[in-house]
């Protein structure tokens, strides 16, 4: 007995235990940003946005907490030089020009710690955060033009060229839908900083960005990798396919703004050498599409996103359009004969050339101003539905009216994602409808070789004593459109008066500066 109690109070043979394989702890991160249903369950949460794998398994809700800047980090912080504060980042776009250089030199990834620190504090400014003109002076608020900055929460790895792009991006490329030259360019606004906080949180509409900053790039004739852009483009149209079939409300602002930039990232097609013949039928479609998601919206959620102003349109005067209808095209819509198939769509002719009597119109009152240019751009959404099948019939009647539009488009080539689409269309019709369209399309034929931007609108207008009424380039053309027409025509055919509705929210409700 006694024995037995010595043996059971005698330290325990450590041999045993030093025969046993030694396991060290799995390295691991300790974080506090996993969400609220991995916290409660108490397990490893992998943080991926917008849903992590735990989440996504359970078909559970994710919700991340708003992690709060720590004590400590808010005491020690000081006051930032100039270079290196978010108050003196640029409100409006550098020059595509400047922009490039940039790039060229190694632009868009900051080396220096400097430069770094203030990438990510403008990536990182929330709509959230208190406005920084509130600790300012009266006398200087009035001096600063702050934006509100998307949060910066990168759903999956990026690499240092994305982040070049995005860059590029965010300094040249969003202006690329604008055609303001005022100080106040709110397109461009929307673009850099709301597209862009949309495009964190769906990752669809990233790729898009990418893919329309590497397409810039591209026409400024900078090398990118042709695979990479592809598959940008491949990507992005994958997860937009799937958005729409999906219809996730929660998607909504990024489909319409995507709906948007495929039409300037489809237009690579026609600046393609091999590209496919008579592409204007497709591309018309693309635009079309916009006002599909429109209506898969509704116009109140439209409304609501805040976007509206990405899709201002200049009104048209149909009455008066009809006045200025080339008479040649007129005589081809009157003289369909009966047994024609066409001779059924004989309106849709008709309603089709309104709409292309109004860019004759204001061409002939208003000159090349901007907003001329938007008319041009935008004149796809106006045609009706009919029309739009007609052409992909590829009814000779209906391209003959596309390619008096490809005309205009010549026009537009200032854009640099518009430069290339009017004359390869020229080509494309002219060649395809041959010799026996050819007494009405003595226009388009001779626009193929006319380049300069005066002698082809006399070409168009056939009034060889033309001369430019362009308004000066300093005022603001979309301001001058609303104090001429204070409506903003959207896709479905409604007005939104400016006076009630144009105000532009943040993300948390507050009415953005």
């Amino acid at each position: 007995m006694s024995g037995s109690l010595s043996d059971s109070l005698s330290p325990p043979d450590t041999t045993v235990a030093s025969d046993k394989p030694y396991h060290s702890k799995r390295p691991h991160k300790k974080s506090r940003a996993g969400c609220k249903n991995c916290k409660a369950r108490k397990v490893k949460c992998d943080e991926a946005r917008p849903i992590c794998r735990s989440c996504k398994l359970r078909k559970n809700e994710c919700v991340y907490p708003d992690i709060p800047e720590p004590a400590s980090a808010a005491a020690s912080s000081k006051p930032r030089s100039a270079p290196d504060s978010v108050d003196n980042a640029p409100t409006s776009s550098a020059s595509p020009s400047s922009a490039f250089e940039e790039w060229c030199n190694g632009g868009g990834h900051s080396h220096t710690p400097a430069q770094s620190n203030a990438l990510v504090r403008a990536s990182t400014a929330s709509s959230t955060t208190p406005h920084v003109t509130d600790a300012c002076p009266p006398e200087l608020k009035n001096d600063l033009q702050l934006l509100r900055e998307p949060l910066f929460r990168p759903a999956v790895a990026r690499d240092d060229f994305d982040m070049r792009l995005l860059w590029f991006y965010t300094t040249a490329t969003c202006s690329s839908f604008s055609i303001e030259y005022a100080a106040d360019r709110p397109v461009e606004t929307i673009m850099r900083t709301r597209i862009v906080h949309h495009a964190f949180q769906t990752p669809f509409l990233m790729q898009s960005l990418f893919a329309l900053a590497a397409l810039h790039l591209q026409n400024l004739n900078q090398e990118i990798d042709p695979k990479r852009a592809l598959a940008y483009r491949a990507t992005s149209f994958e997860g937009y396919r799937k958005a729409v079939a999906e219809a996730d409300p929660e998607t909504f602002p990024a489909m319409i703004t995507n709906s948007l930039i495929l039409t300037a990232l489809s237009s690579q097609a026609f600046r393609d050498a091999d590209g496919k013949d008579l592409y204007i039928v497709d591309w018309m479609i693309v635009w079309r599409g916009i006002g599909l998601i429109i209506q898969t919206m509704g116009f109140e959620r439209f409304l609501a996103s805040g976007l509206q102003t990405l899709f201002y349109r200049p009104p048209m005067d149909l009455d008066d359009a009809a006045k200025h209808i080339p008479n040649t095209l007129l005589y081809m819509v009157s003289s369909i004969p009966e047994s024609d198939p066409d001779f059924q769509e004989t309106q849709t002719y008709y309603d089709t050339l309104k709409y292309l009597g109004a860019l004759y119109q204001n061409l002939h009152d208003g000159g090349l101003g901007p907003i001329m240019v938007l008319r041009i751009i935008t004149w796809f959404t106006f045609i009706p539905n009919g029309f739009v099948e007609l052409g992909r019939q590829r009814r000779p009647r209906a391209l003959v009216i596309i390619a008096f539009y490809a005309a205009f488009l010549k026009l537009a080539n200032s854009v640099w994602w518009i430069k290339g689409i009017g004359q390869r269309t020229l080509r494309d019709v002219c060649r395809h409808l041959g010799p026996e369209w050819s007494y009405v399309l003595n226009m388009p034929m001779h626009a193929i070789n006319t380049e300069d931007r005066e002698d082809l609108v006399r070409l168009i207008l056939a009034d060889p004593e033309w001369l430019s009424a362009d308004k000066p380039a300093t005022e603001d053309p979309l301001a001058a459109a609303v104090d001429e027409h204070p409506t903003w025509t959207v896709f479905l055919g409604k007005e939104v008066d400016l006076s009630c509705n144009f105000e532009l929210h943040a993300p948390d409700g507050e009415l953005m500066p």
